[in-house]
């Protein structure tokens, strides 16, 4: 039998992120979620796009250290941003509890 002393305490992102959709209706939960998923879909193609400018870069023994490092702190940044979308789309996907369906467009 799971008890609220089985659950981790949530504090920080989690807890803002649960006090932010604990205000939604279900109508703006799956809204805010299926925005949620275009986001993170976009999210990945960009992530996926700057890991290959990040290999090319270093696989070009032309590539300047100066447009190697540029081209890693883009990559970067698409890694975090796509972790971040990806954190808040599990939270909206759990408090909503279902995958609503997502149309492309």
């Amino acid at each position: 039998m799971a008890t609220d002393q089985d659950e981790p305490t949530k504090t920080g992102l989690d807890c803002d992120l649960d006090e932010i959709f604990a205000a939604m209706t279900q109508p703006q939960l799956e809204r805010a979620t299926v925005d949620a998923v275009r986001e993170y879909r976009a999210s990945v193609a960009v992530a996926e796009t700057a890991r290959l400018q990040r290999e090319a870069a270093e696989a070009d023994p032309e590539c300047c250290p100066q447009r190697r490092a540029e081209i890693q702190r883009l990559y970067r940044h698409a890694e975090t941003e796509h972790r971040a979308r990806q954190l808040v789309l599990n939270r909206l996907i759990e408090r909503l509890g279902y995958v609503p369906k997502v149309i492309d467009g």
